[in-house]
Protein backbone atom coordinates (compact mmCIF):
# COMPACT_ATOMS: atom_id res chain seq x y z
CA UNK A 1 0.00 0.00 0.00
CA UNK A 2 2.90 2.06 -0.58
CA UNK A 3 2.36 5.00 -2.71
CA UNK A 4 5.73 6.08 -5.01
CA UNK A 5 6.43 9.44 -4.15
CA UNK A 6 5.37 9.96 -7.80
CA UNK A 7 2.09 9.74 -6.85
CA UNK A 8 2.25 11.67 -3.43
CA UNK A 9 0.25 14.38 -3.52
CA UNK A 10 2.47 16.57 -1.28
CA UNK A 11 5.43 15.78 -3.19
CA UNK A 12 3.74 17.17 -6.21
CA UNK A 13 2.38 20.54 -4.03
CA UNK A 14 6.03 20.70 -2.45
CA UNK A 15 7.55 20.41 -5.68
CA UNK A 16 5.06 22.97 -7.56
CA UNK A 17 5.47 25.58 -5.03
CA UNK A 18 9.39 25.16 -4.68
CA UNK A 19 8.86 25.41 -8.58
CA UNK A 20 6.43 28.44 -8.21
CA UNK A 21 9.14 30.05 -6.07
CA UNK A 22 12.65 29.32 -8.28
CA UNK A 23 9.74 31.23 -10.98
CA UNK A 24 9.14 34.09 -9.60
CA UNK A 25 12.20 34.42 -7.90
CA UNK A 26 14.31 34.25 -11.49
CA UNK A 27 11.21 36.15 -13.56
CA UNK A 28 9.81 38.01 -10.78
CA UNK A 29 13.41 38.90 -8.96
CA UNK A 30 14.13 42.24 -11.37
CA UNK A 31 10.70 43.88 -11.35
CA UNK A 32 10.74 43.00 -7.28
CA UNK A 33 14.05 44.76 -7.43
CA UNK A 34 12.88 47.70 -9.35
CA UNK A 35 10.13 48.53 -7.26
CA UNK A 36 11.90 48.43 -4.06
CA UNK A 37 14.52 50.25 -5.29
CA UNK A 38 12.14 52.98 -6.44
CA UNK A 39 10.32 52.90 -3.41
CA UNK A 40 13.65 53.36 -1.89
CA UNK A 41 14.27 56.47 -4.26
CA UNK A 42 11.38 57.84 -2.86
CA UNK A 43 11.15 57.11 0.77
CA UNK A 44 15.19 58.31 0.19
CA UNK A 45 13.63 61.75 -1.94
CA UNK A 46 10.85 61.85 0.73
CA UNK A 47 13.76 61.84 3.41
CA UNK A 48 15.91 64.61 1.59
CA UNK A 49 13.01 66.61 0.78
CA UNK A 50 11.90 66.68 4.82
CA UNK A 51 15.91 67.61 5.53
CA UNK A 52 15.98 70.17 3.05
CA UNK A 53 12.43 71.75 4.73
CA UNK A 54 13.60 70.78 8.19
CA UNK A 55 16.75 73.10 7.66
CA UNK A 56 14.74 75.86 6.08
CA UNK A 57 12.60 75.80 8.85
CA UNK A 58 15.42 76.10 11.26
CA UNK A 59 16.98 78.88 9.38
CA UNK A 60 13.54 80.88 9.08
CA UNK A 61 13.70 80.29 13.01
CA UNK A 62 16.82 81.70 13.41
CA UNK A 63 15.89 84.78 10.85
CA UNK A 64 12.72 85.26 12.83
CA UNK A 65 14.03 85.16 16.63
CA UNK A 66 17.12 87.50 15.11
CA UNK A 67 14.11 89.44 13.55
CA UNK A 68 12.02 89.63 17.04
CA UNK A 69 16.18 90.26 18.81
CA UNK A 70 16.25 93.15 16.41
CA UNK A 71 12.29 94.43 17.30
CA UNK A 72 13.14 94.28 20.89
CA UNK A 73 16.19 95.87 20.70
CA UNK A 74 14.37 98.71 18.60
CA UNK A 75 11.48 98.97 20.64
CA UNK A 76 13.82 99.29 24.07
CA UNK A 77 15.32 102.52 22.01
CA UNK A 78 11.97 103.91 21.27
CA UNK A 79 11.17 103.29 24.77
CA UNK A 80 14.02 104.87 26.26
CA UNK A 81 13.66 107.79 23.60
CA UNK A 82 10.50 108.76 24.74
CA UNK A 83 11.42 108.43 28.35
CA UNK A 84 14.06 110.60 27.45
CA UNK A 85 11.76 113.26 25.32
CA UNK A 86 9.67 112.68 28.85
CA UNK A 87 12.24 114.11 31.09
CA UNK A 88 13.03 116.90 28.74
CA UNK A 89 9.59 117.97 27.97
CA UNK A 90 8.75 117.97 31.92
CA UNK A 91 11.87 119.90 32.72
CA UNK A 92 11.13 122.28 30.01
CA UNK A 93 7.56 122.55 31.39
CA UNK A 94 8.58 122.71 34.81
CA UNK A 95 11.20 125.59 33.95
CA UNK A 96 8.41 127.50 31.91
CA UNK A 97 5.88 127.30 34.75
CA UNK A 98 8.79 128.32 37.01
CA UNK A 99 9.62 131.29 34.51
CA UNK A 100 5.81 132.06 34.04
CA UNK A 101 5.22 132.28 37.91
CA UNK A 102 8.22 134.58 38.10
CA UNK A 103 6.53 136.99 36.06
CA UNK A 104 3.84 136.33 37.68
CA UNK A 105 4.86 137.10 41.25
CA UNK A 106 7.02 140.07 39.41
CA UNK A 107 3.63 141.54 38.04
CA UNK A 108 2.08 141.30 41.53
CA UNK A 109 4.87 142.70 43.30
CA UNK A 110 5.14 145.62 40.59
CA UNK A 111 0.92 146.24 41.00
CA UNK A 112 1.10 146.14 44.36
CA UNK A 113 4.20 148.73 44.30
CA UNK A 114 1.93 150.95 42.00
CA UNK A 115 -1.01 150.56 44.45
CA UNK A 116 1.09 151.58 47.32
CA UNK A 117 2.54 154.67 45.17
CA UNK A 118 -0.85 155.70 44.19
CA UNK A 119 -1.83 154.84 47.66
CA UNK A 120 0.46 157.00 49.12
CA UNK A 121 -0.24 159.93 46.62
CA UNK A 122 -3.82 159.75 47.43
CA UNK A 123 -3.32 160.27 51.34
CA UNK A 124 -0.90 163.27 50.64
CA UNK A 125 -3.23 164.77 48.14
CA UNK A 126 -6.27 163.93 50.55
CA UNK A 127 -3.64 165.28 53.73
CA UNK A 128 -2.72 168.50 51.52
CA UNK A 129 -6.40 168.85 51.07
CA UNK A 130 -7.71 168.67 54.49
CA UNK A 131 -4.73 170.73 55.33
CA UNK A 132 -5.39 173.40 53.18
CA UNK A 133 -9.30 173.06 54.28
CA UNK A 134 -8.11 173.69 57.72
CA UNK A 135 -6.00 176.90 57.00
CA UNK A 136 -9.06 178.15 55.30
CA UNK A 137 -10.97 177.84 58.51
CA UNK A 138 -8.34 179.12 60.54
CA UNK A 139 -8.03 182.12 58.41
CA UNK A 140 -11.59 182.71 58.32
CA UNK A 141 -11.94 182.45 61.77
CA UNK A 142 -8.95 184.68 62.46
CA UNK A 143 -9.55 187.01 59.51
CA UNK A 144 -13.26 187.19 60.63
CA UNK A 145 -12.32 188.67 63.80
CA UNK A 146 -9.13 190.18 63.44
CA UNK A 147 -9.82 190.58 59.58
CA UNK A 148 -10.34 194.63 59.49
CA UNK A 149 -7.09 194.80 61.88
CA UNK A 150 -5.04 192.84 59.67
CA UNK A 151 -6.02 194.94 56.85
CA UNK A 152 -5.74 198.04 57.81
CA UNK A 153 -2.79 197.39 59.57
CA UNK A 154 -0.84 195.17 55.98
CA UNK A 155 -2.24 198.98 54.02
CA UNK A 156 -0.05 200.70 56.93
CA UNK A 157 2.88 198.50 56.32
CA UNK A 158 2.57 199.12 52.00
CA UNK A 159 4.10 202.45 51.82
CA UNK A 160 7.20 201.35 54.37
CA UNK A 161 7.70 198.45 52.39
CA UNK A 162 7.92 200.23 49.28
CA UNK A 163 10.62 202.78 50.19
Amino acid sequence: MEKGLLQDTNFWVLLSTLLFLVLVYIKGRKPILNILDSRTARIQAELDEAERLRTEAQDLLAETQRQHREALQTAQRIIDGAKETAQRIEHDSNRKMDEAQKRREDQLLERIARAETNAVAELRRQAADIAAEAAEKLLRDNLGKNGSALINEAIDHIPAKAH
